[in-house]
């Protein structure tokens, strides 16, 4: 594969929300993501049970019927890269740029997952880097693709202002792995507060505040609308058995 580019020096990175979580390879090997040793079933185990997969599955569809044969995809915050590599594999897809700030999730495990998924990788671009900054060129991007990517995002606006930055005019943002918090978890939360904790609050982000430690942020689906309608953009959300896409 091709080498990392690195876009942030060690200070940086140190710098970013979360980095400190997402770099510590302890923490890591608990994880169905750790494939470094070789035990790519129970990954794919996984894949499968949370039904990630078949949310990809679903997401493939709006890339396929994207018009161009020669498409660029950025897949932000892509992990060990396993989405990276399906989409590599689309015959309509010319490059995929990952980017990722886990050292070792962007390095040995992303190289596993090209074995794991039989990814093209002469098609796969790989950088150390904050979503935030994307160091691509204005309109240059096709297709923008987030999995269990942008409840992370500390600044969705902001990181919705980079993606419309490098996206081109009829340009896509695919978000999948989105748990949008409906109704009955909301009331759920609410009378918890209120018998266990003896606390009386409707603010909704008083009820769900931010998991400091994984970066976890929770948006309920108007939330998505209102976000990314207030950039111009048109949502078509679709629900799935267990999942949703936007």
């Amino acid at each position: 594969m091709r080498e990392i580019e690195n876009w942030l020096s060690d200070e940086e990175l140190e710098s970013i929300y979360t980095s400190s979580y997402w770099n510590d390879i302890e923490q890591e090997k608990k994880k169905e993501w750790w494939i470094e040793d070789g035990n790519y079933k129970r990954c794919l185990d996984y894949l499968d049970s949370s039904k990630l997969i078949y949310e990809y599955q679903e997401s493939e569809k709006f890339i396929k019927e994207f018009s161009g044969e020669s498409i660029k995809i950025v897949d932000l915050a892509a992990g060990i890269g396993w989405t990276s590599v399906l989409l590599s594999k689309l015959s309509n897809v010319r490059e995929v740029h990952a980017v990722e700030i886990s050292k070792h999730r962007l390095g040995s495990l992303f190289e596993h997952s090209v074995k794991m998924l039989e990814g093209n990788s002469n098609k796969i671009f790989r950088y150390l880097g904050s979503f935030y900054d994307l160091k691509f060129d204005d309109k240059s991007v096709d297709i923008i693709y987030m999995s269990q990517a942008f409840h992370h995002a500390d600044k969705p606006l902001k990181l919705l202002n980079e993606c419309d930055r490098v996206l081109k005019d009829n340009g896509r943002i695919i978000l999948v792995g989105e748990h949008f918090i409906g109704i009955k978890r909301i009331m759920r939360r609410f009378l918890a507060n209120l018998i266990k904790r003896r606390e009386f609050t409707t603010n909704f982000y008083e009820m769900f505040t931010p998991d400091q430690e994984l970066g976890d942020h929770y948006y309920r689906r108007s939330d998505y609308y209102f976000m990314f309608g207030s950039m111009g953009y048109s949502v078509k959300h679709q629900h799935l058995k267990s999942e949703n896409v936007i």
